[in-house]
């Protein structure tokens, strides 16, 4: 990756969006995160409030942190886009008599 374009800050964000996988019922505390990613729990914290703002992490009532409800319709698009295309390629195959 070029050094140009990353930032640390950006980088240790998406570090903390890719450990919120997984957390998606009832999600993970902010200690729980940090002991994963080995970072202080005050910049995990600022990542998670950071992803907050961006609509990609939810804290919940109990103050767990979670993905986004927004971020989950984002990634069900992404599955009725590779469903669709996946139709079109069959019926592609199809008509060539290859399916």
């Amino acid at each position: 990756m070029d050094k140009q374009y990353t930032s640390k800050a950006q980088m240790r964000g998406y570090q903390t969006l890719k450990a919120l996988f997984g957390h998606e019922i009832n999600g993970i505390t902010c200690h729980e995160l940090a002991a994963q990613l080995n970072k202080p729990k005050v910049t995990v914290y600022k990542d998670l409030k950071g992803l907050e703002a961006a609509g990609l992490a939810e804290q919940l009532p109990d103050k767990n942190w979670r993905l986004s409800s927004a971020l989950a319709r984002e990634a069900v698009k992404i599955m009725h886009n590779l469903d669709a295309a996946r139709r079109r390629v069959d019926e592609t195959a199809g008509r060539y008599g290859l399916g």
